[in-house]
């Protein structure tokens, strides 16, 4: 649900994001994110020109959920590199929790669309290659043997607890996940 007091161009984002994952990006026309949003087609239209900017403001939104985890919520806890990886599957399981998880936005829309269109495959992948990043310097803190192969174990699993979690509705895979996560990095050393 849309908290009442909110600009009209957040509504608009946070209607088209819930849309766009629950019922599908091309199912989803501008006249049914205008009337659920309850702005006007200028509104829209004045904040984001056209679906694909508000598609990609959409992915923007959802990237600084993952960008606030490793920027500021993850930094921010006085433990060990892996606990703070591990810490991620109880954000993650928060997200799940929340009314406004709708599985990742990045991963549907790659499923959705054709695998050679290109503009969002690149911001995908641009967003996948980001957090990797960031995953991989803590990774390497934690003292991992290789860091790279560490990371891609983990980033398979991170993007498999979410399908998962979206398909289930159980947000008690993130634990599973978390335990996983323990697993790979038992084994790292």
């Amino acid at each position: 649900m849309i908290p009442a007091k909110i600009s009209v161009e957040k509504k608009i984002l946070l209607t088209a994001r819930r849309l766009f994952c629950r019922v599908g990006i091309h199912a989803t026309g501008i006249a049914r994110i205008i009337e659920e949003s309850g702005a006007s087609r200028r509104s829209l239209y004045t904040h984001y020109g056209s679906k694909e900017n508000l598609l990609k403001a959409v992915f923007e939104a959802e990237a600084n959920i993952w960008f606030r985890w490793f920027d500021s919520d993850l930094p921010a806890m006085k433990c060990s590199a892996g606990d703070r990886i591990l810490a991620l599957f109880d954000l993650m399981r928060d997200w799940f929790d929340s009314e406004d998880f709708y599985g990742c936005v990045f991963i549907n829309a790659v499923a959705e669309h054709e695998k050679s269109n290109g503009w969002i495959q690149e911001i995908a992948n641009g967003h996948r290659e980001k957090i990797s990043a960031k995953l991989q310097a803590i990774v390497a803190e934690s003292g991992a043997h290789d860091p790279w192969m560490v990371t891609e174990k983990l980033n398979l699993l991170i993007d498999g607890t979410i399908v998962t979690a979206m398909v289930t509705g159980n947000s008690d895979i993130a634990h599973i996940g978390r335990m996983a996560a323990e697993d790979i990095l038992r084994n790292t050393k």
